[in-house]
């Protein structure tokens, strides 16, 4: 298994079957864009990118979409529901301020949709109580969302597991490998690693660490998700093909992509457009539970556990 496996994976089953954009002939005139993209930017792009793929516009129409917390699905729903939220606030897990962390209690819960009417919140239930409702109505056909903490060449994704049993992802994966509920994955290229498969071998359960800089976290690899990076994404929306150059920078930029992206003239002034659209996208806020509030107590900022 390859890298082609991976830049392609929006492809994989449905895609390939239901139809995308055409892409240029071979024959017509090539244009090319070189772009970079930071974090938020990325987010952006790739969450309007789940909202018009054709599992999401399906199952919106005709079944269930439950969206797991995080920041990228954040911008997935504002997408998908022509809408405006507190994005830092749907966030579950963070790395933020140089560690990872918790977010505070009193954050977004996870999202169900039932053809296309965001179910409320039920606040008379616990989050996971509330949860376990939701996931027993997932059937073939509905679509999970959640982003991933890593990815790599092989269209393999990374969870970290801050929760004792595992937390929404482990609670859905039942579901996800017995009824082939689909799961979707948004993630930006920032989160590509060499291979998720070696790192779990090597992660330890959360309370297993001799030290660490922030919450301990065990580790999960899923192998049969469709992941969404910034390259499917642009393909499926404008139909160019892309290509990772780079990464990285500063004063604002860290974590930032480069891509260099190929088209015939028509997909690349869509491209050109959209791209446009995203410039400047604001970066996310920091929101952490306090240190004084966690349970958990990391040796980093108490160096006396």
């Amino acid at each position: 298994m390859g890298p082609s496996r991976f830049w392609h994976t929006v492809k994989q089953e449905e895609m390939k079957n239901i139809g995308t954009r055409p892409i240029a002939s071979e024959k017509g005139e090539m244009m090319s864009i070189l772009v970079s993209l930071t974090p938020s930017e990325s987010k952006r792009l790739i969450g309007k990118a789940a909202a018009a793929h054709p599992l999401i516009k399906k199952a919106f129409r005709e079944g269930n979409i439950l969206v797991s917390n995080g920041t990228t699905t954040g911008y997935f729903l504002e997408e998908l529901l022509n809408s405006r939220m507190d994005i830092a606030r749907f966030a579950c897990g963070v790395t933020a301020e140089g560690v990872l962390c918790q977010s505070p209690d009193d954050r977004i819960r996870s999202f169900m949709i039932k053809k296309g009417q965001v179910q409320p919140e039920n606040r008379n239930l616990s989050e996971y109580e509330e949860l376990d409702g939701y996931i027993d109505e997932m059937k073939s056909g509905d679509v999970y969302v959640k982003g991933a903490n890593a990815i790599d060449p092989d269209g393999n994704a990374g969870f970290f597991l801050a929760h004792p049993t595992g937390g929404n992802i482990m609670k859905m994966l039942p579901k996800i490998c017995a009824q082939n509920v689909r799961f979707l994955i948004p993630v930006g290229l920032e989160k590509l690693i060499p291979s998720v498969v070696e790192a779990q071998r090597h992660m330890k359960g959360i309370e297993e660490y001799s030290f660490t800089f922030g919450r301990g976290c065990g580790y999960v690899t899923v192998t049969n998700g469709i992941i969404l990076h910034e390259l499917a994404s642009l393909e499926l929306l404008t139909g160019v093909k892309g290509w990772a150059a780079g990464a990285g920078g500063v004063g604002g930029s860290e974590g930032a992509v480069s891509l260099v992206l190929e088209g015939d003239p028509m997909q690349e002034k869509a491209a050109v457009e959209l791209i446009k659209t995203i410039k400047g996208e604001p970066a996310v806020p920091a929101w952490k539970k306090k240190c004084s509030d966690c349970t958990f107590r990391c040796r980093y900022r108490f160096p006396e556990k």
